[in-house]
């Protein structure tokens, strides 16, 4: 029967189990203090450990909270606020002794499992959020109808398959209302590209295998896919900076004529610039057009979200300050590179016959694409990787950009993701945060800036594809990784299952997280000729009628009469088949009497109520208990009889 115990170890499960998921978002400290507190009241429940007393309760409490303030600080609300609700919930496990503060804890932890959503939104975290509700109404359910566990999550599975229905069309029809509150940028959000690049970090984007985002291509994109994300134009010896300004709005950017269009769903990033394949506009809120053509996200949060882009025509003049800021050199700083650019200059009479040569100096000097290169530490690092002739694509990057800038010619970094890997059916295009990748722009006149990237003379297969893909760095990429489904994909079932789980989370979030006021209005577009807002009144108030019909249906089913003894269930089940067919049971007349006289009159059935009597007679007068495959039999006699007909 019911025991408090029980209700305190599931509330503990779903602490510890929210706890495990948002591990890279709490300080391990704290998550080691919370792992105590639970052990602590498993301890109690199992155990002859006792709980504090007050004293200690409120000591322990000063405590903890002092440890989460240090911990995690105030810089990060939405992660202090959490932690909160978990910690304060494992105090109280530890000296609840009276069902009412049980329920407390019960309720609060439904806020706890619903936290999970603020950090991420996949389709396993919603059925595992599903599962921590499940375990959370069984232990309602134990503190209120006192029934074994069994029996509780029986009918908190019942409570649960109920409701999904009628929460899939309240998200379809009801109307999407703004946030009250917004999340705050999360730092912590994993991503593969940072404002300021240097050669030596994008080495490390080949340890996440976390996706970036996917696309949806139009037919006539074919590779490469080069993701422009940013543009760095200030170089101070080591890094590639972004300007202050870079973020400044282009006003009122001209849609390309039969330019293409583009659809990306992202995921999560704290990061305000987005991915494009060219210079782009989009109509989504709070993302806008900079004057380099690049996307601005004016709200980063810790949510996914999705975005269409269209093409767009740029200014192809470049300003003085503008030519003057891409030819700017620190002094006295990699002066064989400078000199490399001074050989390389005498020869062409253009820029793009400069262009072409120190294309053809890559090809031709044993350059090759590796992702563990050496270490280049000195203020002339560029070059020691020119001398090398080993590194990666921000090596490159940066080399030949500076080295265009030595020759008179305008050069910038621009850094995004290179490539990415195609669904089974082609469906949609899958970048993720390894496929991060930094090129070179070259100014030309009359053309503008153009496309200049070394890794196609080093390395052309990189730019077919994802870098998981590329062979000739596949063992250096597997390190990088570690153990993942991406590092075991040679292997056909891990490769499988892989695919598989990116296409059910690929539909989860193209359908579910992305259904926002514009797919709401589509649906209701499609649904309805005229959407008018006494229509949606209407459907609202139906929805809600639904919604108080079902719970109405659910409590006249809680309230229905039940027998514990199945044999009079069905008894009275054929006595009221007998009323309807002018056969009514009289007072007095046994079950025995009353079976033969219904075999008599109605013949057809004559065998059914014979086998229902001789286990009627067993159960009744023998005192033998009724098995399963009896309780099934006495069902079937009775459908039998009641439904079906004999020839």
């Amino acid at each position: 029967m019911f025991n408090q115990n029980t209700v305190k170890s599931l509330s503990a499960l779903i602490i510890a189990i929210v706890s495990g998921l948002l591990f890279d978002q709490l300080a391990l400290l704290f998550l080691a203090t919370v792992a105590l507190l639970i052990i602590w009241v498993f301890a109690i429940c199992y155990t002859k450990a006792s709980a504090p007393t007050t004293v200690v309760a409120n000591i322990l409490a000063l405590a903890c909270t002092i440890t989460l303030f240090l911990t995690i600080g105030i810089s990060e609300l939405v992660n202090l606020f959490v932690a909160m609700l978990l910690q304060a919930n494992c105090l109280k496990l530890l000296i609840a002794k009276q069902s009412r503060q049980l329920k407390t804890i019960v309720l609060v932890n439904f806020f706890i499992a619903c936290c999970v959503f603020l950090f991420y939104q996949s389709l396993p975290v919603t059925f595992l959020v599903l599962l921590l509700f499940l375990i959370n109404i069984t232990a309602l359910y134990l503190l209120t109808n006192r029934k074994v566990i069994r029996q509780s999550s029986i009918r908190a599975l019942k409570l649960l398959a109920l409701s999904l229905p009628i929460t899939c069309v309240l998200f379809l029809f009801l109307p999407k209302l703004p946030a009250f509150w917004r999340m705050p940028n999360i730092s912590s959000a994993q991503v593969g590209l940072s404002e300021s690049v240097n050669p030596f970090n994008i080495s490390d984007l080949t340890k996440s295998d976390k996706l970036a985002f996917r696309a949806l291509l139009p037919n006539t994109k074919k590779a490469p896919f080069y993701w422009r994300a940013m543009v760095h134009e200030e170089f101070d010896g080591k890094s590639w900076n972004i300007l202050n300004s870079a973020d400044q709005k282009l006003p009122l950017p001209t849609v390309k004529e039969n330019g293409s269009t583009i659809k990306i769903y992202h995921e999560q990033s704290s990061l305000n610039w987005l991915p494009t394949l060219f210079n782009s506009k989009t109509n989504t809120a709070n993302i806008f057009t900079t004057i380099n053509g690049n996307l601005y996200r004016t709200n980063p949060n810790n949510q996914k979200f999705s975005y269409e882009f269209s093409e767009i025509e740029l200014n192809a003049n470049l300003t003085r300050q503008q030519r003057w800021r891409n030819l700017t050199l620190p002094s006295n700083l990699n002066n064989d590179s400078i000199a490399l650019a001074n050989r390389l200059k005498m020869q062409a009479e253009t820029s793009e016959a400069f262009i072409n040569l120190l294309a053809q100096y890559y090809r031709n000097n044993g350059f090759i694409y590796t992702l563990k290169p050496p270490i280049y530490s000195n203020q002339d690092a560029i070059d020691q990787f020119m001398n090398n002739k080993a590194g990666f694509c921000g090596h490159y990057a940066s080399s030949s950009a500076f080295i265009f800038r030595a020759a008179g010619i305008p050069a910038r970094v621009v850094s995004g993701y290179l490539g990415g890997e195609f669904s089974e059916n082609t469906e949609y295009l899958s970048v993720y945060q390894y496929d991060a990748h930094a090129w070179t722009e070259v100014w030309v006149e009359e053309k503008g800036w153009v496309k200049f990237d070394a890794t196609e003379f080093v390395e052309p297969d990189r730019l077919y594809g994802s870098l998981s893909q590329l062979d000739s760095t596949r063992n250096e990429f597997e390190d990088n990784i570690g153990l993942g489904l991406i590092s075991l994909s040679e292997i056909a079932l891990f490769n499988e299952l892989r695919l598989y789980l990116e296409q059910l989370d690929y539909q989860w979030t193209a359908w579910v997280l992305s259904f926002d006021n514009t797919a709401q209005e589509k649906l209701l577009k499609e649904l309805m000729e005229d959407v008018s807002a006494i229509k949606i009144a209407i459907i609202i108030m139906s929805l809600i009628g639904l919604f108080l019909l079902s719970f109405l249906a659910l409590k006249l089913w809680q309230r229905r009469v039940r027998y514990e003894d199945p044999i009079i269930y069905y008894l009275l089940a054929i006595e009221n088949y007998a009323k309807g067919k002018g056969f009514e049971r009289t007072d007095g007349e046994t079950a025995e009497v009353f079976l033969t006289r219904l075999s008599n009159v109605i013949p057809q059935h004559k065998k059914d109520f014979m086998s229902f009597l001789t286990l009627y007679s067993r159960h009744r007068y023998g005192g033998k208990t009724l098995t399963k495959a009896q309780v099934k039999t006495l069902k079937r006699n009775v459908n039998n009889i009641k439904y079906k007909r004999q020839l």
